[in-house]
């Protein structure tokens, strides 16, 4: 018999989830900070064919938030907000790597376990790819209904 238990998140809900399931997607699992929610995603392990010919193994599953960080989320971790384009569901922007930093190391300050931290280039495209082998979600093509270059679209509306 093949042992697939690392194809699968360890075993949760962890102590700071405030709500955890499976739905279509797969497992997932929320954390709240100061009333505002927010949503991680399990991508398993696996390969896809990067931009070169090399193809991108991801050897352990990991924990993907499911959309951008928010501002309310962010002003709720660092207590300030340093985006040009206001607006509480509209991702943080005007960041700098060592802000980030910052704001990874207080999230785990107040979230004891939740050791949150930026995905390497490889596992951030691997989990937003989902299993797809195409340059977008939907396919190969886009058009100007698809994207969201004028706010028509809230974070994870």
């Amino acid at each position: 018999m093949i042992d697939r238990s690392h194809l699968l998140p360890p075993v949760f809900p962890f102590p700071w989830a405030c709500d955890w399931g499976e739905d279509d997607f797969g497992p997932w699992v929320a954390f709240r900070i100061k009333g505002l929610r927010q949503a991680l995603r399990w991508v398993p392990p696996g390969a896809f064919r990067g931009e070169r010919p090399a193809r991108a193994i991801i050897s352990r599953g990991l924990w993907l938030a499911d959309t951008a960080c928010t501002q309310g989320l962010w002003q709720a971790v660092m207590g300030r907000n340093p985006s040009r384009f206001q607006g509480q569901e509209r991702p943080v922007e005007n960041l700098s790597w060592d802000d980030v930093q910052d704001f990874l190391q207080r999230l785990n300050d107040m979230l004891p376990g939740l050791e949150a931290r930026l995905p390497s280039e490889a596992e951030w495209e691997h989990g937003c790819r989902a299993g797809t082998e195409t340059a977008f979600w939907f396919g190969d093509a886009i058009t100007t209904d698809q994207v969201n270059y004028d706010g028509n679209h809230p974070t994870g509306g």
